[in-house]
C-alpha cells in the first residue's frame, strides 16, 4: 500500500512538473519537449499499476502462514469457453491485528472447492475457521490446480482470565 501512495504522489509531482514546464514559454528544443510527453505517458502507465494496490483487487501473491478466513467466492470452470475458474479468498493473518483483510486469487480445484465450501458452512455454525497455507505448494513451480494450497482448521474460542476486582463482582 505504502509503494502505492508513493507512486501515486511521484506521478502527481512529475506531471504537475512538466505541465508547468511545457506550459511556460520556454525556448526548449523540441527533443526536450517531446522527451517530456513520452515521460508522462510512461508516468500514467505506471500510476496504473500503483492504482490496482489501491483498488483491492484479488492479488495472485503467496497467502501468508495463518489467516482468518473471512469469506470466499468460487468460479467454476466452464467447458464450453475458455474460463479456467478461480477460488477467490478473503483473509486476514493472525496474530497481526493492524492487518487488514486482503482478496487473494487461487486456481480452481475441485477438491479445493468442496473444503471451502464446508469451511464457509462451519463458520455460518459460529466456529471461526483458520486458513493454513501448504508450504509445500508453489503456485509458480506446479502450476495451476496441482496440489492444494490451503488447509483449515477451526480456531478456538479465546479465554478471558476470571474478573479478581471485588467492585467488579458487587
Amino acid at each position: 500500500m505504502i509503494v502505492a501512495v508513493i507512486g501515486l504522489v511521484t506521478f502527481a509531482l512529475i506531471v504537475s512538473l512538466l505541465l508547468l514546464s511545457l506550459n511556460v514559454d520556454t525556448t526548449w528544443p523540441w527533443q526536450i519537449k517531446a522527451g517530456a510527453i513520452v515521460t508522462t505517458m510512461l508516468t500514467v502507465v505506471m500510476s496504473y499499476f500503483a492504482i490496482v494496490e489501491l483498488l483491492g483487487w484479488p492479488t495472485g501473491q503467496n497467502l501468508p502462514d495463518d489467516m482468518r478466513l473471512l469469506a470466499a467466492d468460487i468460479i467454476e470452470p466452464r467447458p464450453s469457453g475458455n474460463e479456467d475458474g478461480a477460488i477467490y479468498v478473503w483473509a486476514k493473518p493472525i496474530g497481526d491485528f493492524t492487518a487488514q483483510p486482503r482478496a487473494y486469487e487461487l486456481p480452481y480445484n475441485p477438491d479445493l472447492h468442496d473444503m471451502i465450501i464446508q469451511a464457509l458452512e462451519r463458520s455460518r455454525n459460529g466456529i471461526k475457521q483458520g486458513v493454513r497455507r501448504n508450504p509445500n505448494y508453489d503456485q509458480e513451480k506446479y502450476g495451476r490446480g496441482i496440489g492444494l494450497p490451503l488447509n483449515f482448521f477451526d480456531i478456538k474460542p479465546l479465554k478471558l482470565p476470571q474478573k479478581t476486582d471485588q467492585r467488579l463482582r458487587e
